[in-house]
């Protein structure tokens, strides 16, 4: 029993997996029977009591739009063409034959459907003069002429109705593309005259069916509109019984007209008017066979569920307002959370400025001299007069040391003036007028940097309100024409993203595409020429719903990757040091790298150096300008009450996509690039942060490369009784070892230095070119290390 349970469970996996197959091919299935359908019955049209088929539009449009099918639409007009005769056959033989030149360069320029009509034209003329021997009647020429006019307009009317993919599932149907649709079903129609079963008619039953669907669609209009067509087309092709124009025309009147009562009386309506001229005019051939399909066609109306009815309805009547109300309500979302995004960075700022500015007492007013009480003295020419005593060397001494360092300077100065105290006091208040002053300008400097960036939101806010409708648009539309220009076939293109360093593309390619060649070597040049941006592809997948293609992800491509190694002691082996270090990603393509160095290795140096590191990435994952961020942490440094503590910060920014390291750094040591057997220095210029009030900052940008060694180090590596040139050449010699790490480089420091006892903290970074696993080509390995340095 075990046995037949596990058969029977594997018989119905396979059943509902070949279920899932075709629910999945779907679109391909029903597009394959429709080309066999539409190739079968347009290859035996007969108009004007005379064929007329329609082998090389069909041909023209499946060879162009559609290839996949072509096998079954060689099948279906190979059978068609058969039921007209063997010479039918040889004519569409040979018109497919002749097809192909149109790829030529000179032919190219002439439009598909005068092509068409040359082919045909040409076979036919060819093929009546040689069956007549050069004495062709004139009705059979000006049935050559017909047969080409009629195959130009039907090319027109194919093209137009059958869209390239995905157009043809998701484009919203137009008038034009509705009529042609119906012509091109009353020529199928005609095509299916003899496919009549007692007193039931195929081409009847599908022609009455059509009206009551249109009827229960669009209402008098289109169901008057589709009658009519059906009427004129059937009529024209037997050339006689013209009142039925007028049959089909009232038919669909009176099933529109019923429309708002239900199915029931659309179809009475249609019986009505179908009696009225049965009592009206008894020429019509309204026989047994025409009423039998007509009760046949309402039988069958009934049972088409509604949800069909409903969904073409959709796709030819689409409600708008629920776009609209959803594209309202997708808009006001990201409109709020941006807004909401921008207040919190003001908040953020906001709050930390209030924070500092409340326990500073108010600046003194007035203007203050310089050292009154020396001018009112009686030895003023004795300290300020050509043989002076050194009272303005001391001065100047004590307003460039810090607090620490004056105590010495104040003793000197009391053994030479009669007056220190009265000194002391107008020095230490003209240096706070004159600190006051510089933190007013640098203020200034800060809250104008501020106001910058808040500007720099606002615009992308507003730009975002603007333009995000039609800019994804315009993108896609410059990508197709590049496709279209390198010969690239595609279904689709979603441009998704299009922020830098974020961007997002999706192509939609045909299955017989060779994908990966054809993404690297073509798409990949293309999005990088329209943006000067390096792409990747992130994944190729082979798609079925809801037709078959292949699904290209590029996205902004991150050329290269930083491993980094950090090491970190504090000097008396505690769990807190004064360095601060933090490296952390601000996006895929722009890796941060922080180093802060407090004053001392106490606990307080551990505070200052964190709250600079907290306050750096608060600022810089708000999106703050790096320059910003530097001078407002310098204002925030210089209002606290103790003057004397201050912090060095070293700030890489690396952009991992075009490979360059931006630098900012106050007071921190140098960084150092290596590059094969060439070592390059970045030099801080600039005083810490809060230790002077006057501060200034500057980028130094330097272009990094496949194997570049990255270190950042804090002053604690240092020793103070070689000199740093020494030091430095012997950096450039033990980082040439590739297998090198943070911590055996400040091990082999140690060991060959007398380093002093203070914390250290070294980030050891690597740079890497990043290639996908997957792609066909990679870098050579032997051309790494072989580039110079340029200085």
């Amino acid at each position: 029993m075990k046995t037949m349970y596990e058969q029977e469970q594997k018989r119905g996996l396979s059943w509902r997996r070949a279920i899932e197959g075709i629910r999945a091919r779907k679109v391909s299935i029903s597009l394959t029977v429709i080309f066999f359908i539409l190739s079968f019955f347009l290859a035996q049209v007969v108009l004007f009591e005379a064929s007329v088929p329609f082998f090389l539009p069909i041909w023209a449009l499946i060879h162009l739009r559609f290839p996949r099918f072509l096998p079954w639409t060689i099948a279906g007009a190979l059978l068609g063409s058969f039921t007209l005769g063997v010479g039918q056959v040889v004519i569409h033989a040979l018109q497919a034959l002749i097809f192909p030149l149109h790829s030529k360069r000179i032919v190219k320029k002439i439009p598909m459907p005068v092509f068409v009509l040359m082919d045909v034209v040409i076979i036919q003329s060819i093929w009546q003069y040689v069956s007549y021997s050069g004495d062709v009647p004139g009705t059979v020429w000006l049935a050559v002429a017909y047969e080409g006019i009629l195959a130009l307009f039907m090319t027109i009317f194919l093209f137009q109705l059958f869209l390239p993919m995905p157009d043809f599932i998701h484009k919203r149907w137009t008038a034009e593309r509705m009529g042609a649709a119906l012509l091109i079903g009353a020529l199928v129609l005609t095509g299916m005259s003899s496919y009549i079963f007692g007193y039931v008619s195929v081409p009847l039953i599908f022609t009455h069916l059509v009206i009551a669907v249109s009827a229960a669609v669009g209402g008098v209009q289109l169901a008057t509109v589709v009658a009519v067509l059906a009427g004129t087309v059937l009529s024209i092709s037997k050339l006689s019984f013209s009142g039925m124009i007028a049959v089909y025309a009232l038919t669909g009147f009176f099933a529109g007209l019923h429309k708002p009562f239900g199915r029931l009386w659309q179809a009475f309506g249609m019986l009505g008017a179908t009696f009225f001229f049965l009592l009206y005019d008894r020429t019509l051939p309204l026989d047994a066979v025409y009423i039998g399909s007509l009760v046949t066609a309402s039988l069958l109306f009934f049972i088409i569920p509604s949800s069909w009815i409903k969904t073409l309805k959709d796709q030819l009547f689409p409600d708008t307002s629920n776009v609209l109300l959803r594209r309202q309500k997708w808009m006001t979302e990201k409109v709020n959370h941006q807004l909401q995004e921008f207040q919190h960075f003001v908040d953020f700022i906001t709050r930390f400025i209030s924070d500092r500015f409340e326990p500073k007492a108010a600046a003194q007013k007035g203007q203050s001299s310089a050292l009154p009480v020396c001018q009112s003295c009686f030895r003023y020419e004795t300290c300020w007069g050509e043989k002076s005593n050194g009272i303005p060397a001391l001065m100047k001494q004590w307003e460039e040391q810090p607090n620490k360092a004056r105590f010495q300077i104040e003793k000197k100065m009391q053994y030479k003036c009669i007056k220190p105290n009265q000194i002391m006091k107008e020095l230490k208040e003209k240096e706070a007028k004159k600190q006051l002053s510089y933190e007013m300008q640098h203020g200034k400097k800060m809250f104008a940097l501020k106001l910058r960036d808040m500007g720099n939101h606002m615009g992308e806010l507003m730009s975002n309100l603007e333009n995000d409708v039609t800019f994804y648009t315009s993108h896609e539309e410059e990508i197709k024409q590049k496709f279209q220009q390198c010969n690239i076939p595609y279904f689709q293109i979603d441009v998704l993203n299009i922020e830098i360093g974020q961007m997002e593309v999706v192509c939609c390619l045909p299955t017989e595409s060779k994908a990966k060649m054809t993404g690297e070597r073509l798409i990949l040049p293309i999005l990088y020429d329209l943006w000067k941006e390096p792409f990747e592809i992130t994944s190729v997948k082979e798609m079925h719903h809801p037709y078959e293609h292949i699904q290209m992800t590029c996205k902004s491509s991150v050329r290269f990757q930083v491993t980094h190694d950090i090491f970190t002691s504090s000097s008396r082996n505690t769990i807190y040091s004064g360095d601060a270090h933090a490296v952390f990603q601000l996006h895929p393509g722009l890796l941060a790298v922080i180093l802060s160095d407090g004053m001392g290795n106490n606990v307080e140096a551990h505070r200052e150096s964190r709250r600079v590191m907290q306050f750096m990435r608060e600022c810089l994952n708000k999106k703050m300008d790096p320059e910003t961020t530097m001078h407002t942490l310098h204002y925030m440094m210089s209002l606290q009450d103790d003057t004397d503590s201050y912090a060095t910060v070293d700030l890489a920014l690396i952009d991992l996509q075009n490979g360059e390291l931006w630098s900012w750094k106050a007071g921190s040591m140098s960084t150092y690039l290596i590059r094969g057997n060439e070592m390059r220095k970045i030099e801080s210029q600039h005083v810490p942060f809060g230790f002077l009030p006057t501060f200034s900052i500057e980028a130094r940008k330097i272009d990094v490369k496949d194997g570049d060694v990255l270190v950042m180090l804090s002053d604690g590596v240092f020793s103070a009784n070689t000199s740093i040139e020494k030091q430095e050449m012997y950096y450039k010699k033990i980082l040439q070892d590739p297998t090198m790490n943070a911590e055996r480089f400040v091990k082999m420091l140690e060991e060959t230095y007398s380093l002093p006892g203070d914390d250290r903290t070294v980030i050891f970074m690597q740079v890497k070119h990043a290639v996908p696993e997957w792609s066909i080509f990679s870098p050579r390995q032997a051309a790494k290390y072989q580039e110079n340095m340029i200085h």
